[in-house]
């Protein structure tokens, strides 16, 4: 590589830290060490360590150990950032008993552990050979407190980590280590709908229910009306009392935010699966103005609503008919309502097709924890860029929701360009993942601040084709 010029190594490192992101989390930070009490200030810098959780360092550490279990927090914000800040100090699985040693004194990774799933590929390394040496050489009662971490770790991760035989024929021997390796599967309920694509979908998700969460931020940063008004000003202004649907609520966690979000609305959130629901109403209690419904999203207008407020988010590409349903829930929305949707991007999921012609075989057997288990060895072994780092890859029913999901119908700009001229739809912003992305869009189009020019969004995916990994978000409301 060549040499540098005078000064240039320090223009590049300022470079690299003087972006919106660094700026953003450093200013969250000396909030936080400000303020600790405040919980607006610490959900503000849990949201932003969830953005970059590689920007984690020991630095934060203090304020990762204040917050892991904060009921009002959600931990899956700083799941990743708590390892990363972790990492110079994590043992080396090699020595699996000096691992043990070390983890069943640390706190703060003994919540990581219990509070939400580890989505760390360098600490699941770590904690499966501690795992092991702990099954091989029968330390369980030695660390009581550890091996009682991980198996509610398996019970969160669904039992996604590997495992080889010699650790499956010892699991017997020790019966109450089992969960740490086979958590007890959710009693899956029936999925009596017509459509055989819809049956399909019911039935995956009553035995692998998805999003994995655990709770949600009490506080919210921003009001739904605020978020709406960040839209232009011909965005719909919503009744003081808005009627909300969240169409395709899973196990909740989008629900359970949008109800928090706007508290004064009544939201009915509508799910294919039992089992999700059942997730759902447990992880949401308490939360007066939610009700979760048993309802297919095709049959919306049977609730004899219309609703001020739509989300459907990574939805409709499970679909037997993606734009139909879409054209369901544009049935139900007011006259001077909005929808936010969300869509996989066909570019963005290219890695998640690289992956799954890795698999091979595998792509071809009936899908259980164990086949589940299997890819993510092979993954693991020569990983993918955006699929093996992705959060879904660290638990079972993520797995199955990112590569072997039972149907998904994939978008892209034109399409969606279609779609949203034969609803009769106007958008209004879509949305750009980090403000990194958010900086490189205003260089390329300086005309359109609100995000509403489909062409020069078309030419920024061209550009950067990892942008909606994390799907398309589009803002819309009625055309006229």
């Amino acid at each position: 590589m060549a040499a540098l010029p005078p000064g240039g190594r320090r223009a590049m490192v300022a470079t690299m830290t003087d972006t919106p992101s660094v700026k953003r989390l450093a200013a969250a930070t000396s909030a936080w060490r400000a303020a600790a009490d405040d919980a607006a200030v610490r959900t503000r810098l849990a949201v932003q360590l969830s953005r970059r959780p590689d920007l984690a360092d020991a630095s934060h550490l203090p304020a990762i150990a204040a917050m892991i279990r904060d009921p009002e927090i959600d931990p899956a914000q700083f799941e990743r950032a708590g390892w990363v800040a972790l990492g110079p100090a994590l043992p080396d699985p090699a020595d699996p008993q000096a691992a043990a040693l070390w983890l069943d004194r640390h706190d703060l990774a003994i919540a990581l552990i219990e509070e939400t799933q580890v989505a760390d590929a360098a600490a699941e390394r770590v904690l499966s050979a501690v795992r092991r040496w702990l099954l091989l050489d029968r330390k369980t009662g030695a660390f009581p407190r550890l091996a009682a971490a991980l198996v509610r770790q398996a019970a969160i991760n669904g039992g996604a980590w590997p495992f080889d035989a010699e650790e499956r024929a010892a699991l017997p021997a020790t019966p109450d280590f089992l969960a740490a390796y086979l958590p007890a599967p959710p009693d899956a309920a029936g999925a009596d709908f017509d459509a055989p694509v819809t049956r399909a979908v019911a039935a995956q998700y009553g035995r692998w229910p998805y999003p994995v969460w655990q709770r949600a931020n009490a506080v919210t940063l921003r009001s739904l009306a605020e978020t709406l008004r960040a839209c232009g000003s011909d965005a719909p202004v919503l009744p003081d009392r808005p009627n909300i649907l969240v169409a395709g609520c899973g196990t909740g966690r989008e629900a359970m935010t949008l109800a928090r979000l706007a508290p004064d609305a009544t939201v009915t959130a509508i799910e294919l699966s039992d089992t999700s629901l059942t997730v759902a109403r447990a992880r949401c209690a308490g939360q007066a103005n939610l009700h979760l419904l048993r309802h297919d999203l095709h049959a919306v207008a049977e609730l004899g609503q219309r609703f001020d407020y739509i989300v459907c988010s990574g939805v409709l590409h499970h679909l037997p008919d993606p734009e139909a349903g879409w054209a369901a829930l544009v049935g139900v929305l007011a006259p001077r309502g909005a929808m936010q949707v969300a869509l996989y991007s066909r570019i963005a999921r290219l890695p998640v097709a690289a992956a799954r012609m890795r698999l091979g075989a595998l792509m071809r057997e009936p899908v259980s924890d164990d086949l589940i288990r299997a890819a993510r060895r092979q993954l693991i072994a020569a990983p993918v860029p955006s699929v093996t780092d992705s959060r879904d890859f660290f638990s079972t029913a993520g797995v199955h929701d990112l590569l072997f999901h039972v149907h998904e119908d994939c978008f892209d700009v034109p399409r969606i360009e279609r779609a949203i001229d034969a609803l009769g739809l106007k958008l209004l912003r879509f949305g750009l993942p980090t403000p990194e992305d958010a900086a490189r869009y205003r260089e390329l189009a300086p005309h359109d601040p609100l995000h509403r020019d489909v062409a020069a969004w078309h030419a920024y995916e061209m550009g950067h084709p990892s942008t909606f990994a994390g799907m398309y978000r589009m803002t819309l409301t009625r055309a006229s």
